[in-house]
């Protein structure tokens, strides 16, 4: 690995390795975006990739950061789910808009039937999976498209040779005619 702790763009200052890497894993488990990471640590991806190649606690973080970040998506899902979101209600004018009767801001929960299905099929697969079935009735013919017995054996020998160029497998179904 070289010796090296700055990115590929020299305009970014040197940085120590603990002091970019503590950076970049902490934008990895808000985000799981390498690339943003890799900005927000001010170094390129591709050396971030190489010392997560040649450091394994780094490569340890690296994988701990995208299991937070994933979580928290998780954690917003079933929110989402759960309709507990709430979304404030305004006029046109960028006023808030008042209960008639307690006179506080007007909101309404917000959620997604979507976000609820997919984890309900996570879960429960068994009784939420989508399904569909096919149903094959189909006849197989054993015999070849094309009445073989016409040709010599001379023929068949280069049919067999051009089958095996084109189609590895394709020796199926070519009699012998010798």
């Amino acid at each position: 690995m070289a010796d090296r702790t700055e990115p590929d763009n020299p305009t970014h200052a040197l940085k120590p390795l603990a002091t970019w890497q503590a950076a970049f894993v902490k934008s990895l488990a808000i985000n799981a975006n390498v690339s943003a990471a890799a900005r927000a640590a001010e170094v390129a991806r591709s050396w971030a990739y190489e010392c997560r190649e040649n450091d394994p606690s780094f490569a340890k973080e690296w994988d701990e950061a995208l299991v937070v970040a994933v979580e928290s998506l998780e954690e917003r899902a079933w929110r989402r789910a759960r309709f507990d979101d709430i979304q404030y209600k305004f006029t046109k004018e960028g006023d808030p808009i008042l209960h008639p009767e307690t006179g506080k801001p007007y909101y309404e929960h917000v959620g997604s039937d979507a976000v609820m299905l997919r984890l309900l099929e996570a879960h429960k697969p068994d009784l939420y999976k989508q399904r569909s079935a096919v149903e094959m009735n189909a006849t197989v013919k054993a015999e070849p498209a094309h009445d073989l017995s016409k040709l010599s054996t001379d023929e068949l020998l280069l049919l067999r040779t051009l089958q095996r160029k084109l189609l590895p497998t394709a020796e199926e179904g070519v009699s012998d005619a010798s």
